[in-house]
């Protein structure tokens, strides 16, 4: 697929032809096991008290640091495969934002973009890092452009791998018809049949995983890599997992496609040719931050960093190399 330039003419590169030894055949993570790709997850937290909560986050690694911002309302465990990057002289700080993970709700209306940026302020407060170097995905990345364009003086650098959903009503709509054109009447069956359950009655949190990894299937490459994928849910990711959608309640009020021109930080955006997110939100967020370059990973899905951490890391590392202090 040809990659065209920004709006401006700064070029997009396409990631997939990758010399050895990253090159990565689309059919090899299929016979890599869960073993191979699983890494030390179970360390004690440390505390991070801000406001009326005390969050809990994890630092792997030693070396210039970068904190991870992965979907706020999974918790922060299925971004541990950025755990490798610590052999190239990272540090990687994971948090489990308020309601997930080891952190505990608090007052419920703080879960909202605003509050989040809060959040994210106390812990870096906490740790403290004047200015951040933020890798995000997915709805974590959504927050981590917020955050860029109304804190431009604490951040450094800043990437956004697959970002969405999208701000924008046609692009929601593009997003939710190709979520629904993927998710096939056996999921369907079998979503169903997990709500049906005692457990999700009970808010059981393996069954709320599950339940949502099904719902998430078009976002994987297949459904094997849906189903070798781990959140960890905990009871309080499992209690408020549902309750996602009041995290955008004030975001029109932030009015986050015009501030996109207050980001003046390194940026990099990264979009997968296989993720139902629309590529045009990918493409919009790139357009309008002066300060962006774009990559396009060919023959990719939403999780790169899960199914395919190689071919990510070849597309992310000259950037971080070049901006993250």
């Amino acid at each position: 697929m040809a990659v065209a330039p920004n709006a401006d003419n700064r070029p997009a590169r396409e990631i997939g032809n990758l010399p050895d030894p990253l090159r990565i055949s689309s059919d090899d993570h299929d016979r890599r096991s869960t073993e191979e790709r699983r890494f030390v997850m179970e360390l004690e937290p440390q505390k991070a008290r801000v406001d009326d909560i005390e969050i809990a986050y994890w630092r792997v690694g030693s070396g210039v640091p970068l904190v991870a911002l992965g979907g706020p309302h999974l918790g922060h465990r299925y971004m541990r495969a950025l755990d490798a990057w610590v052999s190239e002289g990272y540090e990687i700080i994971y948090y489990d934002a308020r309601g997930s993970g080891h952190t505990e709700l608090g007052d419920p209306d703080r879960v909202t973009f605003s509050g989040a940026i809060q959040d994210l302020d106390g812990l870096r407060d906490h740790l403290g890092i004047d200015k951040l170097n933020l890798v995000s995905h997915s709805l974590g990345a959504d927050l981590a452009v917020v955050y860029a364009a109304k804190r431009p003086e604490h951040i450094c650098s800043l990437v956004a791998l697959n970002p969405g959903p999208p701000f924008v009503p046609d692009l929601m709509e593009d997003f939710q018809k190709n979520m629904g054109a993927r998710f096939t009447p056996q999921d369907e069956e079998e979503k169903l049949s997990l709500e049906k359950s005692p457990g999700f009655a009970s808010a059981d949190p393996a069954t709320l995983e599950r339940h949502l990894l099904v719902t998430y299937t078009p976002f994987f490459s297949d459904r094997a890599q849906r189903d070798a994928c781990e959140l960890g849910f905990t009871a309080i990711t499992a209690a408020n997992v549902g309750a996602i959608g009041r995290m955008f309640r004030d975001l029109p009020g932030l009015d986050p496609i015009e501030t996109l021109g207050d980001i003046d930080c390194p940026t990099l955006i990264v979009h997968s040719e296989n993720d139902p997110l629309p590529e045009g939100f990918s493409r919009l967020l790139a357009d309008k931050i002066a300060s962006a370059e774009y990559q396009y990973l060919s023959g990719m899905s939403h999780f790169v960093h899960f199914e395919q951490p190689e071919i990510l890391a070849a597309a992310v590392m000259p950037f971080l190399r070049t901006f993250a202090r």
